[in-house]
């Protein structure tokens, strides 16, 4: 899986993961939903879970907030060889266009999106991710951090400060087997 952190106007880009202990809030269950790639294909986001994992959620006028997080961690990717150690999962809520004709551009313009920047973008077209056990904001952008088993250890919507980027830092070093 593409772990290389890009922007793409008009579109989140990606999702990191490593192996950490779970969360306590999160009474340690195992977080998953059924989304759809690009060429409209289903698919489990349990069968993404295999180590860490930097999960972004975003709409289309949120995946620029937090590019500095998504550069920060491409660069400590780079610099540190976590590339094999840590995923990175790209989630678009397209909810919002989930009818004819408008879910054909979506489509079309994620695949162009995905061949610019070398990494799948899964799409949410019926909000999965904004509804229970999930209960991510549809309108921003949000970060979590899962372990290898897909268990949330670490979350934070809207704009990341310095702070939030330590304490994302903080919960994916723990999860990274070194």
């Amino acid at each position: 899986m593409p772990t290389l952190l890009r922007h793409a106007p008009g579109l989140l880009v990606l999702v990191m993961t490593a192996q950490a202990p779970t969360n306590a809030a999160d009474g340690g269950v195992a977080m998953t939903a059924t989304l759809e790639t690009s060429n409209g294909k289903p698919v489990r986001l349990s069968a993404l879970w295999s180590k860490p994992t930097v999960l972004f959620y975003e709409d289309r006028d949120s995946t620029a907030l937090n590019q500095h997080v998504k550069d920060a961690l491409s660069e400590r990717g780079r610099r540190e060889g976590l590339q094999d150690k840590v995923a990175v999962v790209a989630v678009a809520n397209v909810a919002p266009w989930n009818w004819f004709p408008a879910r054909n551009f979506v489509l079309t313009a994620v695949r162009d999106i995905e061949k610019q920047v070398n990494v799948p973008v899964y799409l949410d077209f019926t909000g999965e991710l904004s509804g229970s056990p999930w209960n991510l904001p549809p309108r921003t952008s949000t970060v979590m951090v899962m372990d290898e088993q897909g268990r949330p250890v670490w979350r934070a919507q809207g704009r990341l400060s310095p702070a939030k980027l330590e304490e994302l830092f903080k919960a994916l070093d723990q999860l990274i087997v070194h």
